[in-house]
Parts: C-alpha cells; structure tokens; sequence
C-alpha cells in the first residue's frame, strides 16, 4: 500500500516547480472520470495477471496525451498496483492545489435550492472570514426542513431547522416531568 499523501504532496510539488500545476490538476480529474466510469480499467492495471509492460502500454495509449508528469505519475501507480488509490492521491494533490493557490471549497446544504445572489452573499461572507478565495457548490437535501448546513475545510456549522429540532428533542427527552 502507498502512501497517497505523499505520493499527492510530491506530484503537486514537482508539477508547482514546473509551472504545470493547473494543468496537471485538470488532468487528473480527466483520469479521475475515466476510472470512475470504467471501474474494471483500474482493476485490469492492478492487476499481476497482466505484464506490467503491457498496463503501461494500455496507459500511454489511453493517457499519452497528457503532461509527462501526469502520465509518469500513472505509471509509477501502475507498476505499483495501487492504480486504485489514485482518487485518494487526486484528492491531497487537489488539497495542496487549493492551499497554494489560496482556494477554499464550501458546501452549503439547503432544503431548497439557493439562489445566486445567496451564493454570492454567503461566498462573500466566507471568503471575509477565511481570507481565502471561496468556491462554494450547493447541494439540496429536503430531510433538512429549511436553513443551512455548511461544510469547509474540515468544519461544519449546522444551522438547519431539522438540527435545532433534534436539539429541542433531547432537551425535552432530558427534562424530567
């Protein structure tokens, strides 16, 4: 097993040395899709039925269009077989992208879709906080009632009616009657 913060961190440093960093971030994401869209390619690279020689030549058709970097990269987690850790090495190289180019990614869960003057605000108010450039995505999950659950950078404020009301519930339940 590889150590995919390592191996993430290393690919992000040398691709930021090279100038090449944003575009080996897109690239990463285009293989990202290809692996999840045909899971059984990843499993035919880890794979020790097949030479190493012929996974490697199956990536460099596949892939050969990419940075050298990026498809080197694929290569050494090819010869490794941990092809299927590459999402989790994505995930830290994306990680050191974003803490480098000063991003920070948001989720804000609503009941009903926000609205883009609330996006903006709620960016606005963020990136004032944090100091950061805030990329903040949407995603709708009716279970909430109404309010807002927002996630970054490893915290959550929770300010959604369905958790005031589990918080009513267990001080009710506490009380003694």
């Amino acid at each position: 097993m590889i150590d995919t913060a390592g191996y993430g961190k290393a690919l992000f440093e040398l691709a930021a040395e090279n100038g090449a960093d944003t575009q080996v971030r897109e690239e990463l994401e285009v293989v990202r899709a290809a692996f999840l869209a045909q899971p059984d390619y990843v499993t035919l690279l880890d794979t020790p039925a097949v030479a190493t020689e012929e996974k490697l030549a199956l990536l460099r058709a596949a892939f050969g269009a990419m940075d050298p970097m990026a498809l080197n990269f694929l290569c050494l987690l090819c010869e490794k077989r941990s092809c299927y850790q590459f999402s989790a090495c994505a995930d830290v190289y994306n990680a050191c992208y974003d803490e480098a180019h000063g991003l920070l990614r948001a989720t804000a869960i609503t009941a009903v879709p926000m609205q883009e003057r609330q996006m903006d605000a709620l960016k606005e108010k963020l990136s004032a906080i944090t100091g950061k450039t805030v990329i903040l995505t949407n995603r709708v999950d009716e279970t909430l009632i109404g309010g807002i659950t927002l996630r970054y950078g490893g915290v959550q404020l929770d300010d959604s009616i369905r958790s005031r009301l589990d918080k009513l519930r267990r001080s009710l339940s506490d009380t003694i009657v």
